[in-house]
């Protein structure tokens, strides 16, 4: 099932079938929980035109009517359509000739690739029949050590081990240098006991024998093809360890060492093989390594070349021809209980697939980025953007500085950590990285999509080979780094750099825009921005130091303390119940995310005060428009089981409920529905 890499900080926006009509507001009954009567107002058809809502009463219903009404039964919300807009620069951008420069001409190429169906249906599986016919080649271990070494022949750079970009770590043993994560690769076999890791084995079985057949292997073969992988993936499962993850430097050693725990395992060749003869230090479960040589035995050879022919036949799969992408969509179908109707447009999918996946989920992403950048974004809003950040950061330390349930030592660790913080606006290090080395063949120069994408990831491990020679950089923000792209509809902060991300593909109105007021991009962007700085401060950011370390900066009392606070969130939100049928909300699932709300909007009125004059009403009005949203009960009723973000009109009405300055901006007195007692309320900072 796909992941939509979509804000961390908000509820995506889910779009699935709607129910509107007469009866509707009956049909949602009064809300459970305290004396405040709030409409679900996410629901399509939930704010009627001719009900009256007030300030006072539903905050959210009030400000976000007109606009619910304006927009009907249409499955929108405003980071989707941040989003959209995003899209609509990506589309332009990888089909706009007159945008110079190799990086630019190397996206195109590659998105044509990608996007004509006619062709990729002309090659159909003939670009991946080179690669399984090398692999059925190979008489002995010393021609397999010879295959996985090269990544001419073995673009996927596979084995008993792998590593990728997304596998770049740092270790406080070893500091001055990256370290590069090798683990187990693709097919996995899980506990079979389950009736999750059946479900999930019996899927990747399916999908691989489907590829198989195409290749033109008998039903019988490829039935051994799998029977071979799945006992060579299980040999490795049963060795790796990934367990001590939670601190790096467990696992962590220099080149050298893990070359002499390899034992007969050809670590060294293997390594220089993929242009790492400069990585310093590696970091892999020392079982693994020492287990390697015994499990690459001329005895397990035709397992190992299934397992090798099998995760290229399934990694293969989504870059081929139309017909198998979509057979491997039916195939990867919930078996034990139908499949949910997400409610998305041909358009909206075919979108998601050529800019979410195969270009953000890709090495591409990088190209993206940078021409993403260079054409869409105005880079004379960055010395505002950095301004405004500082701004909350120097606020956010007179927050701790004055937090009572804080020790001085506690405090203390904060304000160092805060004050260490680097801040990313939109612009990463592009000179980093040189697709002009990336020369994609087009299709009518005897190119493919899937030698393209094999291409890209042979550009991302020379890309690795560099970095992993380099001396660490805490400010280095890689453009190839998929979890931290510039494109994404998103602000973030990141534990492991100490580092406040404003991407480029979260600078759109209504969340920001140049031309707001002061007042609107405190309410808009900046809550959010603020809501990421506070989570380098919870009970999970709170593990890491201001140089991005595994090492606790709070005491124990003092976590204590925040967790107990923590708790309380929880213990408001469990009482709500957004309409009937809808059951409670899982107040210790949405606990940290509303925290980290409540911190974003105290934040921002902290810089209000030290403004003269200032609009709250637009401010408030602005972080109501962000947050809105019109879904169905169906999707609602998702969001509620799963999703570890507040029901979008919570964010609003609880968020604003906490704090004075909206009392007094809409004079709210106890009866009102957005009214809570002071000693009710729940703001842990």
């Amino acid at each position: 099932m796909r992941k939509k890499k979509l804000l961390s900080v908000i509820c995506a926006v889910t779009l699935s079938m709607s129910l509107t009509g007469c009866g509707f507001m009956e049909m949602m009954g009064d809300m459970a929980g305290f004396s405040n009567k709030w409409v679900d107002s996410d629901l399509i058809g939930a704010v009627p035109a001719d009900k009256e809502f007030s300030e006072k009463n539903d905050f959210a219903a009030t400000v976000n009517k007109e606009w619910k009404n304006e927009i009907g039964d249409a499955y929108k919300g405003t980071f989707q359509e941040v989003l959209d807009a995003v899209t609509e620069n990506k589309k332009r951008i990888v089909t706009d000739e007159s945008i110079e420069g190799e990086t630019a001409e190397c996206l195109r190429t590659y998105y044509a690739l990608a996007s004509n169906w006619d062709d990729r249906a002309e090659d159909g599986v003939e670009p991946l029949r080179s690669y399984t016919k090398d692999i059925e080649s190979i008489s002995s271990m010393d021609e397999m050590y010879d295959f996985i070494a090269d990544p001419t022949r073995n673009p996927l750079f596979l084995g008993p081990i792998t590593t990728s970009s997304s596998f770049v770590m740092h270790s406080e043993k070893y500091s001055e240098n990256y370290t590069l994560l090798f683990s187990i690769p693709g097919f996995t076999v899980g506990n079979l006991d389950s009736s999750s890791s059946l479900e999930s084995y019996e899927k990747t079985s399916d999908k691989s024998k489907y590829i198989l057949g195409k290749l033109g292997y008998s039903e019988e073969e490829a039935d051994t093809q799998v029977a071979n992988a799945a006992a060579f993936a299980k040999k490795l499962a049963s060795y790796e360890n990934m367990a001590t993850l939670e601190k790096i430097d467990d696992i962590t050693y220099p080149r050298e060492e893990v070359v002499k725990m390899a034992g007969d395992f050809p670590m060294e060749k293997i390594l220089n093989g993929w242009g790492l003869s400069n990585a310093p230090y590696i970091a892999i479960s020392p079982d693994l390594t020492k287990k390697l040589s015994s499990v690459c035995k001329e005895k397990n050879l035709e397992k190992i070349k299934s397992f090798l022919i099998v995760n290229y036949c399934l990694t293969a799969s989504e870059y081929l021809d139309r017909e198998t992408y979509d057979e491997m969509k039916e195939l990867d179908k919930p078996r034990l209980k139908e499949a949910e109707d997400t409610g998305e447009t041909p358009e909206q999918l075919e979108n998601y697939l050529m800019f979410e996946q195969y270009i953000g989920q890709t090495p591409m992403v990088g190209a993206m980025n940078q021409v993403y950048v260079e054409n869409c974004f105005d880079e004379s809003v960055i010395d505002e953007l950095t301004t405004i950040t500082e701004d909350m950061l120097a606020g956010f330390e007179d927050i701790f500085e004055n937090e009572q349930w804080l020790s001085e030592e506690g405090k203390k660790a904060c304000i160092e950590k805060l004050k260490a913080i680097n801040i990313h606006i939109a612009v990463q290090d592009f000179d980093t990285v040189d697709y002009g080395k990336l020369n994609l063949k087009s299709h009518e120069e005897g190119g493919s999509f899937l030698e393209a994408y094999f291409d890209s990831l042979r550009f991302e491990m020379n890309h690795l080979a560099w970095l992993s020679g380099e001396s660490y950089d805490r400010d280095y923000w890689d453009p190839l780094n998929q979890n931290l792209s510039t494109t994404v509809t998103n602000a973030m902060y990141s534990a492991q750099t100490n580092g406040i991300y404003i991407f480029a593909g979260i600078l759109e109105a209504p969340v920001y825009s140049k031309d707001m007021t002061y007042e609107e991009k405190l309410g808009g962007l900046f809550t959010v921005v603020g809501h990421e700085i506070t989570h380098g401060f919870d009970s999970n950011g709170a593990q890491y130091d201001k140089d991005g370390y595994n090492e606790p900066i709070l005491s124990e009392d003092d976590l204590k303390k925040f967790n107990d606070k923590n708790q309380l969130v929880g213990a408001y939100y469990t009482t709500q119940s957004p309409f009937t049928g809808a059951g409670m909300i899982l107040g210790p699932q949405v606990a940290a995310e509303a925290t980290a709300d409540m911190g974003g909007i105290k934040a921002t009125l902290h810089l209000a005060e030290k403004q003269k004059d200032f609009d709250y009403d637009l401010y408030f009005r602005s972080f109501a428009t962000i947050w809105r949203t019109n879904v169905s009960v169906e999707s609602e009723k998702k969001s509620i089981q799963s999703d570890p973000h507040p029901l979008a009109f919570y964010r609003i009405n609880v968020g604003l409920q906490q704090f004075e300055e909206f009392y007094e901006t809409y004079g709210i007195k106890e009866g009102d529905g957005m009214y809570l007692a002071p000693e009710r309320r729940i703001n842990v900072w």
